[in-house]
């Protein structure tokens, strides 16, 4: 057994008396989590050959301290920067890219809550983060005609004795990392208001009346756990509810961003690193190859040369636009009005810088994880070297809020002065009329 082996793995305790007198170090940070990262690596393709979901890679990350890193000190974290963490979560993505896109709830909320409190739920967040609680939300629903149940907020006649003034019922889905969390983020409505807009509540996932589905058949990022969340006469507590229609309510979208790109990012590591180490073992090429090997091969070096380049590229447009959501929410503390030109100046250099590195790095990555077939050839495509998983999770995070709506939001910007939408949750339309009926309204 190695020596590495043996060490025991580091803890946030470790991490936060090293920078109890500064700030941490990007040096500080690489070092405490490398080992981490490791670990979870090793099993990170037996987990997708097997389905296997990273519990146990979960418990690594909460004891080294991964979820409460961003935390400001005085809250019990250590204050890392926001570029930092997102070059964290770049380096997670690589190891596993299911669980830096398993925690951006987690992230995007408490972002959320230190940036701007709104009261004791926000102090309880804070305090349940720098105690290694982790939050996901189930926030998405499919319509009724998919047969679900929409998520109803039923309110308690008088508040009960433990403050319990309402009860959740309904289906979510894409409840991205729910199953690893401690509580989750529920959005809600009352039946026959839903005009009213939605309300937020944070539970208890463990409550009897939760029940997480691994059931996502998405063709990649498979075990981020974004599958159904059922809800039965779920309880909520008085000082559980939070609002989003708060400037960092509005920013927090950003961060989710971040973990998407950051995750993409890692992605692009992980299959530059896979395809670097085929190439150097392979001995099979072509007759009218310029090399006895592919390792010797200059036309190989140019295309490994290719993915490296869109991979370094896109780190530091992750760390970038880190840097500029990070700035926003320093601008806007103190602002409370959505109409205010601070916040909206803010929420607008954000909400486009983060659209425009979500174009960039998702093109950068699918171009990256599709490239690693030219050095390969066809026996890079045999399922069990998992090469091919890579483009199919890219293209998976790619989907999310699909980027024909960012480059159209930051088109109209730039052209018109458009503020870009201060939310982007999804909607389901109204079926369309039959033609029967149509042609019926028109007679």
């Amino acid at each position: 057994m190695t020596t590495s082996a043996l060490a025991a793995p580091p803890t946030f305790e470790q991490l936060h008396k090293a920078t109890e007198d500064t700030s941490p170090t990007d040096q500080q940070l690489r070092e405490h989590f490398a080992p981490v990262f490791e670990a979870i690596a090793a099993g990170a393709k037996q987990r997708e050959q097997d389905h296997e979901l990273a519990f146990d890679a979960f418990e690594k990350l909460r004891t080294s301290g991964f979820t409460r890193v961003r935390l400001a000190r005085e809250h019990g974290g250590i204050g890392a920067s926001l570029p930092q963490l997102a070059e964290l979560l770049v380096d997670l993505g690589q190891a596993d890219s299911n669980l830096p896109q398993a925690l951006h709830g987690h992230f995007m909320f408490t972002e959320q809550h230190q940036n701007q409190s709104q009261g004791p739920v926000s102090s309880w967040w804070l305090a349940e983060v720098a105690n290694g609680k982790i939050f996901g939300n189930a926030l998405v629903e499919l319509p009724p005609s998919a047969g679900k149940r929409p998520v109803h907020w039923v309110d308690t006649e008088t508040p009960s004795v433990d403050g319990v003034i309402a009860h959740l019922t309904g289906d979510k889905f894409y409840s991205t990392g729910a199953i690893f969390a401690d509580y989750l983020l529920i959005s809600a409505s009352r039946a026959g208001r839903e005009d009213e807009g939605p309300l937020f509540a944070i539970i208890d996932a463990e409550h009897a009346g939760v029940k997480r589905i691994d059931d996502w058949n998405g063709f990649g990022q498979r075990l981020t756990a974004s599958g159904t969340t059922l809800l039965d006469e779920v309880p909520v507590l008085q000082d559980r509810v939070q609002e989003f229609d708060v400037p960092t309510g509005v920013l927090s979208y950003t961060i989710l961003w971040i973990a998407l790109i950051a995750t993409q990012t890692g992605i692009g590591q992980a299959a530059l690193k896979d395809i670097s180490e085929y190439v150097a073992a392979r001995r099979r090429t072509y007759n009218h190859a310029t090399a006895e090997a592919p390792a010797e091969d200059p036309l190989v070096h140019e295309v490994i040369g290719k993915v490296s380049a869109n991979v370094s590229a896109a780190r530091h447009i992750v760390r970038g636009a880190a840097a500029v959501a990070e700035q926003s929410y320093l601008e806007v503390q103190g602002h409370t009005d959505l109409e205010d030109p601070v916040f909206l100046a803010a929420h607008t250099k954000a909400n486009i810088a983060l659209s425009e590195a979500s174009v960039v790095v998702s093109e950068l990555i699918l171009n990256a994880t599709n490239q690693i077939f030219e050095a390969g050839g066809a026996s890079a495509t045999l399922a069990p070297k998992q090469l091919h998983q890579h483009w199919l999770n890219a293209r998976t995070i790619a989907s999310h809020t699909p980027l024909i709506y960012r480059t159209q939001a930051v088109g109209n910007y730039r052209i018109n002065g458009v503020i870009p939408p201060h939310h982007s949750t999804a909607r389901n339309s109204e079926p369309q009329q039959e033609s029967q009926d149509v042609s019926t309204s028109n007679s």
